[in-house]
């Protein structure tokens, strides 16, 4: 009998061992993603300290990284209701769920534009935790108003980041395949237009390679106008 039960009392301890080791590197992760996100504690807050306007055919929110917070002109995209711009430098999808309802919730938007993904790749998170963190956001905004809209932007190409294109476009279509399951959610591919027989484009960009100067932004405009509720 003592035969069979040390092998399996090994077992055992090696499954626990094994178990541990997932959950502390789990742990670490969500420390990591907690310290990142508090570091644009002060950025967020300027933002929250600004008034919600009041419009009669409701607010559309444009959030995410510094693709977004760099948008100048995202505000003309519509004509009939005001755009806010809550866009923060460095912002993940994390962050962003962190800081939701001071930068989405409180404006109780009909529509929301998101940018989340590039620097979530770029940190080396893994596409199923970005989107985790996105569902989680998704979620919650839903929970507050199952009737807003949620269109997500597709993660760009860029010249600084082009050795990460695989993990860039596999996000990008699971969130285009949870799109077409979902009416409320619409999927905003800015990505295949600014490439190039395969390849990005280079004159899209600044002098970082990673922000977009104004052509960028006006083939996001093209994608991005149609999209907006009037």
């Amino acid at each position: 009998m003592l035969r069979y039960t040390k092998p399996l009392i090994k077992s055992f301890f090696t499954i626990c061992i094994v178990f541990s080791s997932t959950l502390y590197a789990q742990e670490n992760e969500e420390i990591e993603y907690l310290r990142q996100a508090e570091t644009f504690a002060d950025e967020v807050a300027q933002i929250a300290n600004i008034p919600v306007p009041t419009w009669d055919s409701g607010i559309i929110v444009f959030t995410g990284s510094s693709s977004v917070r760099l948008w100048r002109s995202a505000g003309l995209l519509s004509k009939g209701s005001p755009i806010i711009n809550t866009g923060f430098g460095g912002s993940t999808a994390f962050g962003l769920n962190y800081y939701l309802e001071d930068l989405v919730l409180r404006y109780n938007p009909k529509q929301v534009f998101i940018y989340e993904g590039d620097n979530d790749i770029a940190a080396g998170r893994e596409t199923r935790t970005i989107l985790e963190h996105l569902d989680t956001i998704f979620t919650r905004i839903w929970n507050q108003n199952p009737a807003t809209e949620i269109v997500y932007i597709a993660a760009k190409p860029s010249p600084l980041r082009w050795e990460l294109y695989k993990e860039y476009e596999a996000l990008n279509k699971a969130i285009e395949r949870r799109a077409k399951k979902e009416d409320r959610l619409v999927f905003a591919d800015i990505y295949s237009p600014m490439l190039k027989k395969g390849q990005v484009r280079e004159d899209l960009f600044v002098e970082d390679r990673l922000h977009m100067n104004s052509v960028g932004y006006a083939i996001w405009a093209e994608v991005i106008r149609p999209l907006v509720m009037e």
